[in-house]
């Protein structure tokens, strides 16, 4: 009989695989220089490893016994465990804290002045100084006979450990409590967890070579696609003159209005197709809608003397334009509304909590329960308001950077649950929605903004810290029955593992080869240097929100509210308001051709064929994703043996 549920083996397995994306993908981008393995909400490492372990299980079932087949239940656990651990690796923690921890003392030079007005400012319980020279060798390497100064990271890593790991609570907390009225009640579809389903439906049963997923002609014609185009492109690898396809590297811009207006990026993105195939028509439409909109509204906006867009087209998190408030006033409305509709479950999410007798609510089904879930949410916030007071950061920006936080958070998390949009940022970080709530960065005290580049990868993490993945999760557990609660710990543990696992590793690594032959790599080598850079110059020239800005975050919340009510009340409206939470971020603007193409393939295929017909299509774009895979696969295995550090980018962040 096959096992069911949450097993040891399953939690065993999946702590295995934590452990080895660590490694996979801190050498894949620090020693061999390939691949991006764990940028996306759904990150490529997790496909690989988990595609891996499904063929050799299904291999050794078919040729061994039953013994190795897993249920599905235990793949469901596998991929969830690894898909938390996920946020371990370099562009999930543990580059952004290595980075911030090495870089205020090495990178201090007379000229840049930071000894003067950045170090006394830097905790000594968090930073480590270069005194024994420990931060010197992790960038050159450790001198002959030397070992590893781990003395001097013990005590930081520490208090950088707790401060992760119960804010990572605090997320898995949030996502309990908000959970069923996603999945229940409003009947989100999470359109990327689609592939995983099916991978875990089919497989293995011990009667085939191969799972059971990867059978039927449209399967193998999506198989084949990709694999074609990619393993093409390896060939060009060992002879030049060959001509490729254009893939990771192929991106082209088409300046197709005057100048001044932000240009079309044409790019297609084999695992943006694949996931947003099973996204609604609606959010595909408006989010290339919107990227338009945006081009022509920016584009108005620079020629009347507005700054709108910053020099890369973009305005993300790290570009100081005016659209970018516009943004963030939509998207902070958007996420206010959906609390707002989730005001009925919440009551009785609390009555169960504290009046259990008198709710209807059931956290059967839930990692948690809701009354571990209320109460582990507000120690987590006292905890992580008490820390944040320890690090320098006044009260008053406390008190809105705990909510702005988890608003931004919330947003991220429920936007991928909604459209499947697997490479996606916020439009704001909770620092800067805080320091508008209160005026600029000149409000503050210089011990507050010197914490800005110390809680960059937190506070402001680029993919919203582990709450987007801890919802896929919740979704994911719903199909592993009453073993919920059972799930919670090896989800947790995967956690724990892939960020001490992925830390410790990073230091090793910089210590035995020398961090600055992680070349080219942003993480470790600039993005300390930088966010100080930025730090140190809000200290000394601390900005101001001016009237403009306020204008266009209330022209975005406006805005948001049309859209938001004309698509609550019309059935016809055809516009979806995550779309224009997404207007002009870079992420939205890179993925606006792929996004196009992936709403025009599934209207066709709706129109032709209708719903059947769409549903029988599906293996053919999992039999795109699983070929891609396996290219990315291939192609870190040929840079191991033929190109070892210098390697090839089969798989990008975007």
């Amino acid at each position: 009989m096959r096992r069911r549920g949450v097993t040891l083996r399953a939690v065993v397995f999946g702590l295995c695989v934590a452990v080895a994306m660590s490694l996979l993908a801190n050498t894949a981008r620090y020693i061999q220089k390939g691949s991006y393995m764990m940028v996306a909400q759904v990150p490529m490492g997790v496909l690989l490893l988990c595609l891996l372990s499904i063929l050799v299980c299904a291999a050794l079932a078919r040729g061994f016994g039953r013994r190795f087949v897993l249920s599905r239940s235990e793949w469901i656990t596998v991929f969830c465990m690894g898909i938390i651990s996920a946020i371990g690796p370099n562009y999930g923690i543990s580059g952004y804290l290595v980075g911030m921890m090495v870089s205020p003392y090495y990178f201090a030079t007379p000229e840049n002045r930071w000894a003067e007005y950045l170090h006394p400012y830097l905790p000594g319980w968090l930073i480590p100084t270069n005194d024994s020279r420990a931060m010197t060798w992790f960038y050159e390497g450790l001198p002959r006979g030397a070992s590893i100064p781990w003395d001097v990271w013990g005590l930081p890593l520490v208090w950088w450990f707790s401060f992760v790991f119960v804010l990572g609570f605090a997320c898995v907390c949030l996502s309990v409590l908000l959970h069923r009225q996603w999945a229940d009640h409003e009947k989100l579809v999470y359109p990327a967890l689609t592939p995983i389903l099916e991978m875990t439906a089919g497989a293995g049963s011990g009667k085939r070579w191969l799972p059971e997923f990867m059978q039927g002609k449209a399967f193998w014609a999506g198989f084949a696609v990709t694999s074609i185009v990619f393993w093409w492109n390896m060939i060009a690898w060992f002879y030049p003159m060959v001509p490729t396809f254009p893939t990771a590297t192929g991106r082209f811009i088409w300046d197709l209005l005057p100048k001044q207006y932000p240009p079309f990026f044409i790019f297609l993105s084999t695992p943006v197709i694949c996931f947003s195939y099973f996204a609604s028509l609606d959010v595909l439409f408006s989010i290339w809608f919107f990227d338009f909109v945006y081009m022509i509204e920016a584009g108005a906006l620079n020629r009347v003397g507005i700054v709108a867009t910053s020099p890369h087209y973009g305005a993300g998190p790290y570009t100081e334009t005016t659209y970018k408030w516009q943004t963030a006033g939509a998207f902070v409305t958007l996420v206010l509304w959906w609390l707002w509709i989730s005001r009925g479950h919440l009551r009785e999410v609390f009555r169960k909590a504290f009046q259990p007798d008198r709710a209807s609510a059931d956290d059967g089904r839930e990692l948690l329960s809701y009354r571990v879930a209320v109460i582990g949410l507000v120690a987590s916030c006292v905890y992580i308001a008490a820390w944040l007071g320890q690090v320098g950061v006044e009260a008053r920006m406390v008190v809105l950077l705990i909510p702005t936080m988890f608003i931004v958070y919330l947003f991220v998390a429920k936007v991928v649950a909604d459209s499947g949009i697997i490479y996606i940022q916020p439009p704001a970080s909770a620092w800067e929605l805080s320091q508008a709530l209160l005026g600029g960065t000149d409000r503050l005290n210089a011990s507050s903004r010197a914490t800005f580049g110390l809680l960059s990868f937190t506070v402001g993490h680029p993919r919203s810290f582990i709450l987007p993945l801890v919802a896929q999760i919740n979704r994911l557990g719903d199909f592993v029955g009453r073993d919920k609660h059972r799930l919670f710990w090896g989800v947790w543990g995967a956690f724990v593992v892939g960020v001490v696992t992925s830390t410790f590793y990073t230091v090793w690594l910089g210590y035995r080869v020398g961090a600055y032959n992680f070349q080219p790599n942003w993480l470790i080598i600039r993005e300390g240097a930088w966010q100080y850079g930025v730090t140190v110059n809000e200290i000394l020239n601390p900005a101001r929100m001016e009237a403009m800005d306020y204008w266009f975050l209330l022209i975005g919340a406006g805005a948001m509210g049309i859209v938001n009510l004309m698509r609550y009340r019309f059935a016809w409206w055809p516009f979806h308001p995550v779309g224009f939470a997404l207007s002009g971020l870079p992420a939205a603007r890179r993925m606006g051709s792929t996004i196009l193409v992936a709403w025009l393939v599934k209207l066709v295929m709706l129109k032709v064929g209708g719903v059947s017909f769409y549903r029988r299509s599906m293996p053919f774009f999992i039999g795109m994703l699983i070929g891609y895979t396996l290219a990315v696969m291939a192609g870190m295995a040929v840079d191991a043996i033929w190109f070892p550090e210098r390697g090839h980018v089969v798989h990008k962040w975007y």
